[in-house]
């Protein structure tokens, strides 16, 4: 079989355009992971600090209400921002409150939820790697 250059250099410009979009959602993935863990995974689960009371809707049932989650519009605002080549953004978007969670406000604790991670930067690579390898075979 032959090396034909010209496919894999169409192949390779169709990656630079898929490529921003599937790291965004390897971001965005991990950061909603942290809502499940009730953590945040850097290099390891770094568990968020409990709630100290209960709410009206906790007393009522006999389940435990996740932490950070009220009515789930924080989790929900998550999400890809803008995904291209040279820039992609990822966070929590329409949420005024979401930054005094994330990076500790006023009276209240930090859960982080979103930031760097060399987890998340770890399955980063490992796509790139993996679909740039997928191309050159």
């Amino acid at each position: 079989m032959a090396f034909n250059i010209k496919k894999k250099i169409a192949e390779i410009k169709a990656l630079k355009r898929s490529l921003p979009v599937k790291v965004g959602n390897i971001a965005k993935n991990h950061y909603l992971k942290a809502f499940r863990d009730e953590g945040f995974t850097d290099a390891r689960l770094d568990p968020w600090q409990k709630r100290k009371t209960r709410n009206r809707s906790d007393r009522r049932t006999s389940r435990r209400r996740a932490i950070l989650v009220d009515t789930g519009a924080l989790r929900r605002s998550i999400r890809v921002g803008s995904a291209r080549w040279d820039r992609i953004e990822v966070g929590s978007y329409g949420i005024p409150y979401a930054s005094f969670h994330n990076q500790e406000g006023g009276k209240m604790p930090q859960r982080r939820f979103v930031g760097p991670s060399k987890v998340m930067n770890r399955q980063i690579r490992l796509k790139i790697r993996n679909e740039i390898k997928d191309i050159l075979k």
